[in-house]
């Protein structure tokens, strides 16, 4: 039996020695160390991928061991009102959110309140599929439950039925909705409703089979947080991390308004004559880019009603925040915090999850862990035995020298985030944006600016 009332005292009692914690962390600041000309290399890259991507708003954080060392914002967080982007800035996370409750999960771990090789069913005994309780909890970490996505029929006779017609590499699909008629994400639908919904489409594979993303995962995830601390989600997230680290702006997002003050307008493009704003304006445009901005995209705002429910993507995809926070956060994991998770724990975190047959594939708990990072992907996975990489499809390529890298990328209507953190440099890189759109992908922004950094380094 899990004793919740230990667990809330000594939350509480953490709670108060971190006190001093969060006041030092909070002074944590921009340090320097960077030059003029490195500044003008980044700021160039940046604006020129806002020009060819059309990208309204942007903002970085660069970290180095722990400590910034540039922050900045780029275009506009609202293009009507011509209202700037700055570090201040507030941008939704979508799947980053999973790297804060894969620490809430790991920190029950360490706790002893949970196992992450025990069956999700020993803590969830309600969850409305049986076979979902045989998965561990470190079946769901690493996105290797085999549980599927929700989507549903979007016209035609199964209109609203559950189906599954993208499985990642499987042969696999589910109830079909016939010629002509999409089986799609679901976009609004709350959590509980959910994970009902998602229940009747049969697994994918056997636990530890594959890789398999699915947001499902960290939505059941989210469920046993609850059910072991005895708190809501966003209170033990509050509890255990926020409060702990002074990440006093991330919170979960609200659609419809009440408007969050600060939070950046989410944008989509439209064809040029359809409407809209100009995506991008710079009086002082960059130099050297390397293709011309198209004349043919504006940008308009995406209405409420095309924005994902907060209470559907929850634990997966729930929070939104600013580069102040994200860069507490980044401190404390440099640092190894033992307020998060002890030193093994962090260890097993960034770990490659170690499949049925033998392979290492491309996620650890909660992060893409790999041996180096291009603009797409995570081409090869670490073996934590050898440190080498691994031999199979799109690792032809002889391997670089960056290293064991882990990231976490996120998308939602409106939104784009990645997070790029090079364990071996102590570099790190924080992308927010206020577009998921086009051809734009933070993840291949965030490598360019580690590259220039990593590379004035030398």
């Amino acid at each position: 039996m899990i004793n919740k009332t230990s667990l809330l005292l000594s939350l509480i009692t953490s709670a108060l020695v971190l006190t001093s914690v969060s006041l030092l962390m909070a002074g944590c600041e921009e340090s320097g160390g960077i030059s003029s000309g490195l500044k003008r290399q980044i700021d160039n890259v940046v604006e020129c991928e806002m020009l060819e991507k059309q990208v309204p708003g942007i903002s970085i954080s660069v970290i180095r061991d722990g400590d910034v060392i540039y922050r900045q914002g780029y275009g506009k967080a609202d293009l009507g009102e011509g209202i700037d982007v700055t570090p201040e800035t507030i941008f939704a996370l979508g799947s980053v959110t999973k790297i804060f409750t894969a620490i809430g999960v790991l920190n029950l771990h360490d706790r002893g309140l949970i196992d992450i090789d025990d069956k999700i069913g020993l803590y969830l005994p309600d969850l409305p599929n049986e076979e979902w309780k045989e998965r561990t909890v470190r079946d769901l970490l690493s996105m290797s439950s085999g549980i599927a996505e929700l989507a549903f029929c979007e016209s035609g006779p199964k209109q609203g039925e559950a189906c599954e017609d993208h499985p990642q590499g499987s042969p696999y699909t589910f109830n079909l909705c016939g010629e002509g008629h999409k089986c799609v994400s679901a976009n609004r639908v709350p959590y509980p409703e959910y994970l009902e919904r998602a229940a009747v489409i049969p697994l994918q594979f056997d636990g530890g089979a594959k890789y398999f993303y699915s947001n499902t995962n960290f939505v059941i995830l989210g469920e046993l947080i609850a059910e072991v601390s005895g708190l809501s989600y966003e209170d033990y997230i509050n509890r255990i991390i926020l409060d702990p680290l002074g990440m006093d702006v991330t919170r979960p997002n609200n659609v419809p308004p009440p408007p969050i003050e600060g939070l950046a307008k989410p944008y989509k493009h439209n064809p040029a004559g359809e409407g809209g704003f100009d995506c991008v304006t710079f009086a002082d445009p960059p130099e050297n880019c390397k293709n011309p901005a198209p004349t043919d995209v504006k940008c308009s705002e995406i209405p409420t009603e095309d924005l994902r429910l907060p209470e559907q993507s929850f634990a997966a995809g729930w929070l939104v925040t600013n580069q102040i926070d994200m860069t507490r956060l980044e401190r404390a994991l440099h640092e190894l915090s033992s307020q998060l998770l002890t030193k093994e724990t962090y260890d097993i975190m960034w770990t490659n999850r170690q499949l049925n047959n033998g392979n290492f594939e491309r996620f650890g708990l909660g992060w893409l862990v790999c041996s180096e990072k291009n603009d797409m992907f995570c081409p090869k996975p670490v073996d934590p035995e050898s440190g080498g990489e691994l031999e199979g499809p799109l690792l032809d390529e002889p391997a670089d020298k960056d290293g064991k890298v882990v990231a976490k990328d996120g998308g939602l209507p409106g939104y784009s985030a990645q997070v790029l953190r090079y364990l071996d440099d102590g570099i790190s890189v924080i992308v927010l944006s206020n577009l998921k759109d086009g051809n734009f992908k933070p993840a291949g922004l965030a490598a360019e600016i580690a590259k220039l950094v990593r590379e004035s380094e030398e």
